[in-house]
């Protein structure tokens, strides 16, 4: 009887133990929720707002409701000349990086094997923006590439290979077995072959989560698009929404409309393609 009583007891203090953690879990995970998700809130509250109501009472309500600050945002950022440049360098970037990467990740993961290469192609992920801005800027200008839709592309394209080729290199280690390749080789497939119909098909999750990263990359990025773009019909909608602010002062709420423009295509991206981010990204990161 005692020892039933103290096998009751020990499987109670353990599902008790087991009850706490998953609830300190979840409120961990609340409580990340809310703090990544109220900036984003506060954005969407202030664009329906003016600065009376921001600088008076900052986390309240709009009240009454402005509507009028998404027109002027629309029109002052130049909407459709601004949203498509940042379309066409984000396409064409995720197109050339994505065909470019998956080929140097096929090299490196199936033929050259060894680390000394991959190494090279990676450490471009150690280098900031900033290191490099100076030196890319002479060069763009000295190739009379500056302020132009082709040198952009060519930048994005260039610092985003070594994050495609680093994801792309991992999924195609663990995704595409040495065994089926070699069966392609068997039936008459040269490498060129057997790398789109083998192991591009295979790729797709590993290809969606670049996708997805250098498209947000892309659209999101500032620094070059500020220095090298000068011109208003090669200007990206980051850069349109930035000019909306004021030299002594600035209308908040229109700065906030502009925002919410600007964050809403990636959201939707993001939310759409998720699940295949965190699928390519696991396998990517496994190592065998």
């Amino acid at each position: 009887m005692d020892i039933h009583s103290g096998r009751i007891s020990n499987f109670k203090a353990i599902m008790v133990r087991r009850n706490i953690a998953i609830a300190v879990k979840y409120l961990a995970l609340v409580l990340a929720s809310i703090t990544t998700l109220f900036p984003i809130v506060w954005v969407v509250m202030n664009a329906f707002r003016d600065n009376t109501q921001i600088y008076g009472n900052p986390f309240g309500w709009p009240n009454p409701v402005i509507t009028g600050n998404f027109p002027k945002a629309f029109a002052g950022i130049h909407l459709v000349v601004t949203l498509s440049n940042s379309l066409i360098y984000s396409a064409v970037t995720v197109a050339v990086a994505v065909l470019l990467a998956s080929m140097a990740a096929f090299y490196l993961s199936k033929m050259a094997k060894g680390n000394l290469l991959f190494t090279y192609f990676i450490l471009g992920i150690m280098i900031p923006p900033q290191a490099i801005l100076i030196p890319l800027f002479i060069s763009m200008r000295n190739l009379h590439l500056l302020n132009t839709r082709p040198g952009i592309i060519i930048v994005y394209i260039v610092t985003n290979l070594s994050l495609a080729i680093f994801i792309l290199t991992g999924f195609m280690r663990k995704g595409i077995p040495d065994e089926l390749l070699e069966a392609a080789v068997l039936d008459g497939c040269g490498p060129v072959r057997a790398f789109f119909r083998v192991a591009l098909p295979i790729s797709v999750p590993g290809i969606v989560t670049v996708i997805t990263l250098v498209f947000l990359g892309v659209w999101n990025e500032f620094l070059f698009a500020l220095v090298m773009l000068a011109s208003p019909l090669v200007k990206t909608l980051n850069v349109a929404v930035y000019s909306l602010r004021g030299q002594y002062m600035s209308d908040q709420g229109l700065l906030a409309a502009g925002s919410v423009i600007l964050i809403t295509p990636a959201i939707v991206i993001y939310i759409l393609f998720q699940e295949q981010v965190v699928k390519g990204l696991t396998a990517g990161a496994v190592k065998g």
